[in-house]
């Protein structure tokens, strides 16, 4: 499933692109609905994961070592494959380790302070974990 901005994001995202200043940071989320995100999604569509030993994880708005990597232009990866170059941006990995089973269908984003929906993405295929599984999530946010 391809990556969405909802609308509420599309303008939060907007907003912070034109007005610079103070960015808050981001929030990273593991959903176990089976709902496909759609553009009028809000923070309240998505539900959140609850197995042991989840926690949301703090994406910082920043660039550099431990956070988003430098952006640059370069060959597409993944769903860009109708473009032929884009501005892309890598997030160190994210890593859940359960303690109790749950099944995980995506991930969401929303801003830690506003609770606005910025972005979405279900996975191709469902997730189950259960004790002494790994999830690893690579953040990547591009622009074409």
């Amino acid at each position: 499933m391809s990556l969405l901005i909802p609308n509420v994001g599309e303008t939060k995202l907007l907003a912070d692109l034109l007005s610079g200043g103070s960015l808050e940071n981001w929030s990273l989320r593991l959903f176990t609905d089976a709902g496909t995100p759609a553009e009028t999604d809000t923070h309240l569509t998505r539900t959140e994961a609850t197995f042991t030993g989840y926690t949301a994880k703090t994406l910082v708005r920043a660039v550099g070592v431990g956070n988003w990597s430098t952006p640059a232009s370069g060959s597409p990866t993944g769903s860009w494959s109708a473009e032929t170059l884009v501005a892309e941006s890598v997030y160190e990995s994210q890593v859940w380790s359960p303690a109790s089973s749950q099944t995980v269908e995506g991930y969401f984003i929303l801003g830690s302070t506003s609770g606005i929906l910025i972005l979405e993405e279900k996975f191709s295929s469902s997730k189950p974990l259960t004790n002494g599984d790994t999830l690893t999530l690579i953040p990547r946010l591009g622009l074409s």
